[in-house]
């Protein structure tokens, strides 16, 4: 059933050591980025769920202030109700992580956002020191009282800033690992 999809990545992933040498280390990184998100839209796609991006909500008031732009790369509806939201990243750093985890918080605190909605980060490497990766999953549990779930798909999971993505000579640490993608596709489905 997602053998085009995954199909899909591996021409992406693959294509990515020429964009690194027609237009350099920003358009390789956006491009890269792209792979992940794209993967994530086309699953959805095909599991018939509506995955939308810029999909902006409203913040809780404070003090007499909200915010109107809140969003973060993929809030997933199911029957018209929002019920994923889920951040994409290449590789997760503690940086991404501490700003997705407050986006979650936010999002979960939104007077759009219905109270059963699942949060998760989707991302290929892990680049996130052993203190900031269980902080953060943990702080915003203490917060809302959910689990955020956090999907590395590749298999070679610890990000290695020497071996890139856009290195064809790596690129086998890129490929999909199976396991983590279907574990990806049941949350998504459940």
């Amino acid at each position: 059933m997602m053998t085009t999809i995954v199909e899909q990545y591996n021409k992406e992933v693959d294509a990515l050591p020429e964009i690194h040498h027609q237009g350099g280390g920003g358009n390789a990184r956006n491009a890269s980025g792209l792979v992940y998100e794209n993967l994530i839209k086309r699953t959805c796609d095909r599991l018939e769920l509506d995955a939308k991006k810029n999909d902006y909500v409203k913040t809780e008031e404070v003090n007499g202030y909200r915010l109107k732009n809140l969003q973060v790369d993929w809030h997933v509806y199911k029957n018209g109700k929002m019920t994923k939201a889920i951040e994409s990243k290449t590789y997760l750093d503690a940086c991404y992580l501490k700003r997705a985890i407050l986006d979650f918080i936010e999002l979960d605190q939104s007077p759009d956002v219905p109270d059963n909605v699942e949060y998760a980060i989707f991302a290929g490497q892990n680049a996130c020191g052993d203190a900031p990766f269980a902080y953060y999953p943990a702080f915003f549990k203490k917060i809302t009282g959910k689990d955020v779930k956090i999907f590395f798909v590749n298999p070679q999971r610890k990000r290695s800033s020497s071996r890139p993505i856009y290195k064809e000579k790596y690129r086998e640490d890129f490929n999909l690992d199976n396991k983590v993608y279907n574990s990806f596709i049941q949350w998504l489905h459940r």
